[in-house]
């Protein structure tokens, strides 16, 4: 991930309006309690997930990070009392982990090395941990696949994964990997 899809705060402002029913909708499909978790959300951008997940699904403590340092300072702003931290970077910054889920919301299609994040979300879940990864711009996609071909360039995106090659590397990374 890069600084450079990082919009402003009035753009994500308006993005985690948005993304807050499809953030439902996803906490909707999952089988697992979350209440009293500790929870990893992988490219937080402003924190939007993990404050929901705090005020709605009570989780014990949540922990962001996104490469983009200026919605890291937003995140930081807006957590008031809830039990959250974040902290810009590419990946899970060292001395984080034992979290009892992890999730990323259209995430993967902007990483390069897709095997070192699988492999560093792995070692930060404790055993038996989830992630729930939502990867909707794919090859399999092609309203997608076209807007990847004009903005690869641009946005500095990599080529655009295949959802079974995805699952290949969580299933590498030592994931029991599926698709939904």
């Amino acid at each position: 991930m890069s600084q450079r899809y990082w919009q402003g705060a009035a753009a994500d402002e308006g993005m985690q309006d948005e993304h807050a029913f499809l953030w439902k909708a996803m906490l909707e499909t999952i089988d697992v309690d979350l209440a009293g978790k500790r929870v990893l959300d992988a490219g937080c951008n402003r924190g939007g997930f993990l404050r929901l997940l705090a005020d709605w699904w009570g989780i014990a403590e949540g922990f962001g990070y996104d490469p983009a340092s200026g919605a890291i300072e937003d995140a930081r702003r807006l957590v008031g009392q809830r039990p959250l931290r974040f902290a810009a970077g590419d990946t899970v910054p060292a001395g984080w982990g034992g979290f009892d889920a992890a999730f990323s919301h259209e995430v993967l299609y902007l990483l390069h090395d897709l095997r070192a994040h699988a492999r560093a979300i792995l070692g930060a879940l404790v055993p038996g941990g989830v992630y729930y990864a939502v990867m909707g711009v794919h090859a399999a996609s092609p309203l997608m696949a076209e807007w990847h071909h004009a903005n690869v360039e641009k946005l500095h995106l990599p080529e655009l994964y295949d959802i079974d090659g995805v699952v290949t590397v969580f299933k590498e990374a030592g994931f029991d990997a599926a698709q939904r």
